[in-house]
């Protein structure tokens, strides 16, 4: 099928997480979010992800579908279940497999990754294909997310099988975070079902090994990251991790698109997990808020004098929490208090653990995840840090701004392009911003914060600034929608 002259209105989504079905980090929101405004711009959009195990089959109506495939895998035919469900309207297709995917977790346990991924992964791409095939469904455009699923738009562009009613589809992969490159020994090429001329430099080949994340990047019609910046920063050394010679070389085709927010899930107006919903036209139910966050850490409301300040996220170096950490006695000698919720590495849980059993009533932390305590933490704390290395887009940032929490931010990814330095004699800005990846430069402009904290109206000012700014779907589905379209012509 040539599509070089047909209008985009079929895509195929594949990706290994959707949230609520599945949820690791933000791509399970942005496969949640980007296709229903793009469905809103008129495509029939199918997504497709694996039927893990944790799924709750009746609380998100996940049904059988009567469709059974038989997907190759490492020269093996493997059964494959097709069961639905709808996230947003659009259609979901789950494609199960006992194997491979009925035990707990996405991609690893407590031991580390699962010694299968590659086959699991490859089963995903390869059942892809082949449920298009047995819909009989002619999709111009096949959009792959993250390393699990970059063998896609490789089969696409090599056509090593028969693809069906996808051959002549373009292929985009997006890149969520360049950390994760799906590495395998390269005695396991064969599994990926490649031809073998990719088992080169210039194909699948990194250093000794192989990389699926290379495979896609190699071959796919477009690249795009979730921001700008990103898509900037990981052409560089600094932050390329071993693929900025491939993104350079494929520069023309690289697009930086922020996500967007589900605001019908993240808005103080009707969040029913809020102890009190709130506006920018009445902010009143943000104090009650901050009080049921207070109680929820175990906080002494008695002892504040200054901001609260937020963390939510995995607790890892990426992350940044070695600033926290390393100027938190600091923070709490200004006044602040710290309510941090996540899990990670197990040195950064041991430290922040330390930093809260010495101060008791003044750091409040949670090694768990809870989506509850996650929206509290928006809506009660005064301001969100994000001290991250680097950060692809993130999103707790543009929560934050609509729930009136100024976010304080490293100057990197999608919290530059998102957050704007707030200037206090023109009252213009969204957060705070700080360049070099330090203690002294966070400290310093935490304690910044707590000077303007203290000064209601410019506070006032600097909330409203950032509960006027709109990261909706709508603008990044256009972007999506021009891409499609103009990378299904190149084919």
């Amino acid at each position: 099928m040539s599509v070089s002259s047909t209008k985009v209105d079929k895509v195929l989504f594949v990706t290994p997480e959707i949230t609520p079905l599945a949820k690791s980090g933000g791509l399970g929101d942005v496969a949640a979010g980007l296709p229903p405004a793009l469905t809103a711009l008129g495509l029939d959009m199918r997504l497709v992800m694996p039927l893990y195990g944790h799924i709750d089959r009746q609380v998100h109506d996940v049904t059988d579908s009567g469709l059974e495939l038989v997907v190759p895998v490492a020269g093996e035919m493997k059964p494959c279940r097709v069961w639905q469900a709808r996230v947003g309207g659009c259609p979901v297709y789950l494609l199960g497999n006992e194997q491979y995917f009925s035990r707990p977790g996405l991609y690893g346990d407590v031991y580390g990754d699962f010694g299968d991924n590659l086959e699991r992964f490859v089963f995903l791409c390869r059942g892809a294909v082949e449920l298009a095939r047995a819909l009989d469904w002619p999709a111009q455009v096949v959009h792959a997310h993250d390393w699990q699923c970059a063998l896609l738009p490789a089969y696409l562009a090599t056509r090593p099988f028969d693809l069906g009613p996808l051959d002549g589809a373009a292929g985009i992969i997006t890149i969520h975070n360049l950390a994760f490159q799906g590495i395998y020994p390269r005695h396991d090429f064969h599994i990926t079902g490649l031809p073998h001329y990719m088992d080169n430099m210039e194909g699948a080949e990194y250093w000794g090994n192989i990389s699926l994340l290379k495979a896609g990047l190699m071959t796919a019609g477009a690249i795009t990251t979730v921001s700008p910046t990103y898509a900037a920063e990981i052409q560089t050394p600094e932050l390329g991790m071993g693929m900025e010679g491939v993104l350079r070389r494929r520069s023309q085709d690289l697009h930086g698109i922020i996500n967007g927010v589900d605001y019908a899930q993240w808005s103080p107006e009707n969040d029913p997990l809020l102890p009190a919903t709130y506006s920018a036209g009445d902010l009143g139910g943000k104090a009650l808020c901050r009080r049921a966050l207070l109680e929820a850490f175990g906080l002494d409301a008695a002892a504040q004098r200054g901001p609260v300040m937020g963390f939510i996220g995995r607790l890892t170096h990426q992350k940044g929490l070695s600033l926290i950490t390393e100027a938190g006695e600091a923070l709490l000698d200004m006044g602040a208090s710290l309510t941090l919720l996540g899990t990670g590495d197990a040195e950064v849980e041991a430290a922040l653990s330390r930093l809260a059993a010495r101060h008791p009533g003044r750091v409040g932390l949670k090694l768990t995840f809870s989506e509850p305590l996650a929206h509290l933490l928006q809506g009660g704390s005064d301001l969100m840090l994000m001290p991250s290395r680097f950060e692809p887009c993130g999103l707790n940032q543009m929560y934050a701004l609509r729930y009136g929490t100024p976010p304080l931010v490293h100057a990197t990814g999608g919290l530059k392009d998102t957050v704007t330095p707030f200037d206090q004699a023109g009252g213009a800005g969204t957060g705070f911003v700080f360049s070099e990846f330090n203690r002294e430069a966070f400290l310093e402009l935490a304690m910044e914060a707590g000077r303007v904290f203290a000064q209601p109206r410019s506070w006032r000012r600097l909330m409203l600034n950032g509960m006027a700014q709109d990261f909706s779907w709508t603008a990044s589905a256009r972007r999506y929608l021009e891409l499609y379209q103009g990378t299904a012509k190149k084919r």
